[in-house]
């Protein structure tokens, strides 16, 4: 019985310490967000691509929507960025800006 309760107890305190140590602060989820939003205009660019060569339909407007997305995420975080107070924050904030400046850049998509 006392060995049931002993492992109980250090599972308990292990969840505890886990959920403590990986939850992330209201700073990082902002940009966790933001980041959600760039994956799914990223997938919604590839796909409308995908769909352009597969089929020969022009997806322009669903390239363009896409772009649009993309933009958006990123005046967000450039606007988020300025308020950003803690480090780890930031360190997301700058991976993610990096990310859409590099996709933009294999990408073509010109600032406008």
């Amino acid at each position: 019985m006392r060995a049931v309760i002993a492992i109980l107890l250090i599972a308990v305190i292990g969840f505890l310490a886990y959920s403590y140590f990986t939850s992330l602060s209201e700073e990082e989820k902002s940009v966790k967000a933001l980041d959600k939003e760039f994956d799914q205009a990223v997938t919604d660019f590839l796909r409308a691509l995908r769909t352009t060569a597969g089929t020969g339909l022009d997806t322009t407007p669903d390239v363009n929507d896409a772009v649009r997305k993309i933009k958006k995420v990123k005046s967000k975080l450039k606007a988020l960025m300025g308020s950003l107070q803690e480090d780890s924050a930031k360190e997301m904030g700058q991976k993610l800006k990096e990310e859409i400046e590099e996709f933009e850049r294999k990408n073509d998509i010109e600032e406008y």
